[in-house]
């Protein structure tokens, strides 16, 4: 379906949204921080059943957190419950979205990146604006910025919140480095120098996950983030910008030289394995992020590797745009509020798990996308601390990952043309040209 043919679709069910958010317009209610606040006084929380749509890991830290916070709000809210519909698989659950969307059988909350699809239901008027809601509820201070701005459309408007909040490094394993008189990379010809050394003494450089991609295409942003910030990725996804410009020459032929780095077989390892090759020290480094905390502190690590595990953040350039306090970091997938469904159950329930949401994320060893402290630092290990240092210095934005700003069709395109470009089975004029003529068909869609 085109990009216009979308947006028809969605605009046909605009004036059901209106007539159901005009009706519901008088029911928002406020919360105070520990009883989830006037909702119930309003006479619409009890035996209300709210639902969230999500595609995340029915077991993560993430589901646990809300589902803890929605029994306690139901103490003070007889009746209430919340419908947590998962289906984890991404493919899948952006089917399962497009076809209730498009049907008009919404749920009161979904999760969507944000992305063109997002902004067309933003266009038309299907989303709660975000940034509104968290300023009426004195909570939008109270986020990490780099969190926020990593969830807004590309006009800077907010509809989507962050539940989680990463940053993402190279892991590397110091033992290996200091047998081999190795310094950290600062630049990213350091990268590369240090890669070559490594696999002319037989030694693996970098563990990589191909079977997902992503890791893959993040090497495609890493000199154009240092270049020119966020601004050649927006760019290059409105057809601004073109991958056969300096920049994008520069990524592309990057990626032709990282490549030969990899593992053997990399473009059929998964996540696990590639983990795990790092893990049983079989290579040098591996790229991802504080997600992977749990797996290298010295009590989840095997023998051989307990004391070796450290990490640095992406390497700079020449004339860099960035400081080297912004690298890659994510705060996932966002949650969104259907604007037809946003009363005052829904909007109180919202306020509530906010203000409340990183007292039990945060004991469950993750990064909170608010802004939190830790009282008792014995709770957490070393590495969990000190990464909270460098994400409280961290600076203004983080490295946005292409795969959450081109469209769909581009984005499916260029998964298969950066692993035949890794893989050297493509030249990079090659890669350019071909992602050059991909935007420009979809935009003319």
């Amino acid at each position: 379906m085109t990009r216009s043919r979308k947006i028809s679709s969605v605009l046909s069910l605009i004036v059901i949204s209106v007539m159901l958010a005009t009706a519901l317009a008088g029911c928002g209610g406020s919360t105070n921080q520990k009883n989830g606040g006037d909702a119930q006084k309003q006479g619409n929380s009890s035996g209300k059943t709210i639902t969230w749509l999500t595609a995340r890991p029915e077991n993560g830290a993430i589901i646990q957190t809300v589902r803890e916070l929605a029994d306690r709000y139901a103490k003070n809210h007889p009746g209430f419950k919340l419908d947590i519909q998962v289906t984890a698989d991404r493919p899948s659950y952006l089917t399962k979205l497009r076809t209730l969307i498009a049907s008009g059988d919404v749920p009161e909350f979904i999760d969507t990146d944000a992305d063109p699809y997002a902004q067309e239901l933003a266009d038309a008027g299907m989303l709660v604006d975000m940034k509104q809601f968290l300023q009426e509820q004195g909570l939008y201070d109270q986020f990490y910025e780099p969190a926020l701005k990593y969830q807004e459309l590309p006009d800077g408007r907010l509809f989507l919140l962050p539940l989680e909040y990463h940053l993402e490094m190279t892991w590397y394993n110091k033992k290996i480095f200091t047998e081999n008189n190795l310094t950290v990379p600062k630049t990213i010809d350091d990268m590369l120098t240090v890669s070559k050394a490594l696999k002319y003494k037989g030694i693996t450089p970098i563990a990589v996950d191909g079977v997902d991609v992503w890791p893959v295409l993040r090497y495609a942003a890493m000199i154009p983030f240092r270049a020119a910030g966020n601004e050649f990725a927006r760019n290059l996804s409105q057809g601004k910008a073109k991958m056969t410009d300096e920049v994008g020459m520069k990524a592309a032929n990057f990626v032709s030289e990282i490549g030969p780095y990899f593992q053997k077989g990399f473009a059929t390892t998964d996540y696990t394995t590639a983990k795990n090759m790092f893990l049983n020290g079989e290579a040098a480094m591996y790229t991802m992020g504080t997600w992977e905390i749990p797996s290298f502190v010295d009590e989840n690590l095997p023998d051989n590797m307990k004391g070796n595990v450290d990490y640095f953040y992406l390497p700079t350039i020449a004339d860099a745009k960035t400081p080297n306090n912004e690298y890659f970091g994510n705060s996932g997938i966002g949650l969104a509020a259907m604007a037809s469904k946003f009363d005052g159950t829904a909007k109180d329930f919202l306020s509530y798990v906010l203000k409340n949401y990183s007292d039990v994320y945060v004991a469950k060893q993750q990064m909170s996308p608010l802004k939190f402290t830790i009282k008792d630092e014995s709770k957490f290990s070393k590495l969990f601390l000190r990464i909270k240092k460098d994400m409280d210095n961290y600076g203004t934005e983080f490295a946005k990952p292409w795969d959450t700003l081109l469209d769909a069709n581009t984005n499916s395109v260029m998964s298969d043309l950066i692993m035949k470009l890794s893989m050297g089975a493509m030249t990079p004029e090659e890669f350019a040209k071909q992602v050059d003529d991909t935007i420009a068909q979809n935009a003319g869609n």
